[in-house]
């Protein structure tokens, strides 16, 4: 499929709601937790160049999503809501390693995924994540270590090629069979 779609459905999903505290995060406390992980661990690795002020407006992007097993008085299976009153609706700004992007604040009851589809643009428009995951790829596959020429030889053309096809629905199907 395609990773940055895939990214998009994470934010959103109910387990990783819970597990990583998104149904915590809101406009008036945001949680931090969830817009991390996005960047350390699934799109751009540790130390990879965004700040601690990246992180802290990425949790406002995320802000006003939770999980309810209640409508009404009536006990339904766990279902994700978002509620534009818990959504921070202000701007939010980054960092130069994001080209000092701005993501506009939006209200409503699509805010929350128009600002989170803006914040997956802005993460798969850094280079920083195409050589991210195809490292990440190649270490599970293939071997644990890169040496330089692999960095060179292969990690960055199938960077590239994951670029190429970032809208693409089977993007990570042809970086795999490259």
């Amino acid at each position: 499929g395609n990773v940055r779609d895939l990214m998009v459905q994470l934010a959103k999903d109910g387990a990783m709601l819970i597990y990583l505290n998104g149904i915590y995060n809101m406009a008036s406390a945001p949680d931090e937790n969830f817009g991390r992980e996005v960047m350390e661990l699934f799109t751009l690795g540790v130390d990879s160049g965004y700040t601690q002020d990246d992180v802290a407006a990425a949790a406002r992007v995320f802000t006003g999503w939770s999980v309810t097993e209640w409508s009404g008085s009536t006990r339904i299976l766990p279902t994700v809501v978002f509620t534009p009153a818990n959504h921070d609706q202000n701007d939010k700004q980054f960092s130069p390693f994001f080209n000092d992007t701005v993501i506009q604040g939006q209200s409503g009851a699509n805010g929350g995924s128009l600002e989170i589809e803006a914040f997956m643009d802005m993460i798969f428009a850094n280079e920083t994540s195409s050589r991210f995951i195809v490292r990440e790829l190649y270490r599970w596959f293939v071997r644990t270590d890169i040496a330089p020429e692999v960095e060179d030889d292969l990690i960055e053309p199938l960077a590239q090629l994951f670029r190429d096809h970032v809208g693409s629905p089977d993007q990570m199907e042809v970086v795999l069979k490259a």
